[in-house]
């Protein structure tokens, strides 16, 4: 029994491990919750799984689904791509609040120790 890989399916493991590890990152650095991380995780190891096994995924979500076609490789593709800018963004914009959150209560604390020294 002969095994073949295509390149994709080495490089989307790879770049899909990087993912997980970032997200283990982000939960060592305070930035994400248990949750969001074995989210991330897992969402990561199913992309991997996709992958190494395309073939089977594929035929197993179309059956489980009734699509009957092999373009679910291009709708998984979409999909992975449309993801990973959702995945970018979401930190993006959780980063972003937690600095507005950060600034709103600063500002607060000003503005009541100023309130204070007039009277």
């Amino acid at each position: 029994m002969k095994i073949t890989l295509e390149v994709y399916q080495i490089l989307v493991p790879i770049i899909s491990i990087v993912f997980i590890l970032y997200a283990f990152k982000q939960f060592n650095d305070l930035k994400n919750t248990l949750f969001e991380t074995l989210f991330w995780t897992i969402f990561w190891f199913f992309i991997i799984i996709i992958a190494i096994f395309p073939e089977k995924t594929t035929e197993f979500l179309a059956n489980l689904f009734g699509i009957k076609s092999n373009v679910n490789a291009i709708i998984f593709f979409g999909l992975g791509i449309l993801f990973f800018f959702q995945f970018q963004m979401y930190f993006g914009l959780k980063k972003q609040n937690n600095t507005i959150t950060s600034l709103v209560r600063k500002i607060a604390l000003l503005e009541q120790k100023l309130k204070n020294k007039k009277k």
